[in-house]
């Protein structure tokens, strides 16, 4: 099966609200924003967030439009069968609500030009990619409405399918740099708040957990062949088995003073759990069968999703 399936690492919604710079050099920073000030500091958290609500609601949609390219394929390979495309749904895109004056397209001064110049030429490359794919899809939605594949024996609706596969794929292209480009400087805007934040012990913890999952999934989801990365794959899921079993050990924040953090840090360890589980029982198959499916890489990824949730219910 073709597949447009998003596999990189999931954006992280910031809550946070900037406290005074100490100005204290972070050895572990990457970009020069973990030395900014608390308005920069601010406005690059807020444009973080725009950009999440941006990409997951397109990610919504590609994932529904997925689910409807995929029976439509099988429909156009048995043309006989009338239920091939009975109770299809056109996806539906809804537009972002937000209350930001900052906009996908619009980055924030507190961004260097360079970082402002990226994101713009990004944002308008994905923006119009979907509009292209949404365009193309509208025309495959009528074709098959009018079953127009009874004419060419369903060869103009595969070529439609494909099209919107090979722009799908060419949209995760910009959106993997971007999602990479928004993490680095997120975590670096992050580590100006987390100076003197009294939970940056177990915040630092969960960042840590779900970046090593995600670099986990990547390595998974890389290769064909589950042979050929069997060895690297079961050394990082003991490096990330090993890591959780540490973070699980840790003392819950204390309720008393953070009213709903243990539950919530208790949960992400939880959520993390379940991916463990998840990856083991498929490295197990794999190791068998010599391939892991589009199946296993997207339960890896609902996974993750399922921890971005509970870390951005534990900082909010």
């Amino acid at each position: 099966m073709k597949t447009i399936l998003k596999l990189t690492a999931l954006a992280l919604a910031l809550s946070f609200t900037a406290c005074k710079n100490d100005k204290k050099k972070d050895n572990n920073a990457k970009t020069a924003y973990a030395e900014a000030d608390e308005k920069d500091v601010n406005a690059i958290i807020e444009y973080n967030n725009v950009m999440v609500s941006f990409t997951d609601k397109n990610n919504s949609y590609l994932k529904s439009l997925e689910s409807n390219l995929d029976r439509i394929e099988k429909g156009l390979a048995k043309p006989n069968d009338r239920f091939a495309f009975l109770g299809l749904m056109t996806p539906f895109s809804m537009s972002t609500i937000s209350n930001s004056r900052i906009k996908p397209d619009t980055p924030p001064s507190a961004l260097n030009n360079d970082d402002q110049k990226f994101f713009k030429e990004n944002v308008v490359s994905m923006t119009s990619l979907l509009d292209k794919i949404k365009e193309t899809y509208k025309s495959l939605d009528e074709y098959i409405k009018a079953e127009d594949w009874k004419d060419d024996k369903g060869a103009k609706g595969k070529t439609l399918v494909d099209s919107i596969y090979s722009m799908g794929k060419k949209y995760y292209t910009y959106d993997e740099v971007v999602l990479a480009k928004l993490n680095l400087i997120g975590d670096d805007a992050e580590r100006v708040i987390l100076k003197t934040h009294p939970l940056k012990e177990y915040i630092f913890a969960l960042k840590d957990d779900r970046s090593k999952a995600a670099e986990f999934t990547k390595l998974l989801a890389g290769s064909k062949s589950y042979k050929a990365i069997e060895a690297k794959a079961k050394a990082a899921y003991q490096a990330l088995e090993d890591q959780h079993n540490k973070h699980v050990a840790m003392a819950a924040p204390d309720a008393t003073k953070y009213p709903g953090k243990d539950g919530y840090f208790r949960n992400f360890n939880e959520r993390l759990n379940d991916y463990l589980i998840a990856a083991r029982k498929m490295m197990r198959d794999a190791a068998v069968s010599g391939k892991l499916t589009d199946y296993n890489i997207e339960e890896l990824v609902r996974d993750q999703d399922s921890m971005r949730s509970a870390y951005n219910n534990f900082v909010d």
